[in-house]
């Protein structure tokens, strides 16, 4: 048999208690890094978010005018739309009305891009305005025609990107040429 002495047993005792563990420095010195490293990494994901939110709400704009050149071509009437700050305003003029009214559910697809406030306070006018609020965007104000043709001119559209100003080009459902 073994037999230790209490000097041996005191020592292997010491030796366990330093193995079990961490020291609280150490686990504070870790958690200084990762608070440091977190701190680095949050500005770039927001930066992210806040890009993919912007890419978003274009696609938005490019579909809006799309389904805009649809319901003119398809409605018979011309609409004007304003570009300004972070708002599209869409006017409806005349004959495009009475299609937007026959639509249904027009407002409920409207609703989807968010902030939508619907006016008719224009209608002895035979105006109807809307107005889309966008977070991410702000645009180069400039006011647009889409024709009973579904061509919308000018066919693009500019937007503040960080220092600059970006244009985006608007794609037509036909071509001029083609009508």
């Amino acid at each position: 048999m073994l037999y230790f002495t209490r000097q041996q047993v005191a020592q292997q005792d010491i030796t366990q208690t330093k193995v079990r563990g961490f020291s609280l420095i150490e686990l504070m010195v870790v958690m200084a890094i990762m608070a440091v490293l977190m701190s680095l990494s949050g500005g770039l994901m927001q930066k992210s978010i806040n890009q993919q939110a912007r890419q978003v709400e274009l696609e938005q704009v490019s579909q809006l005018f799309k389904k805009l050149s649809y319901r003119a071509y398809y409605g018979g009437g011309a609409m004007k739309v304003r570009l300004e700050k972070n708002q599209m305003q869409i006017t409806y003029l005349d004959d495009a009305i009475s299609y937007s009214d026959e639509d249904n559910g027009a407002n409920e697809e409207y609703q989807q891009f968010g902030g939508n406030e619907y006016h008719d306070d224009l209608k002895n006018n035979r105006q109807e305005i809307e107005v889309i609020n966008f977070e991410q965007l702000t645009f180069v104000a400039q006011d647009y025609n889409v024709s009973s043709k579904g061509i919308a001119t000018p066919n693009q559209y500019q937007v503040f990107w960080l220092d600059s100003i970006k244009t985006f080009e608007l794609k037509s459902l036909f071509s001029e040429n083609r009508l």
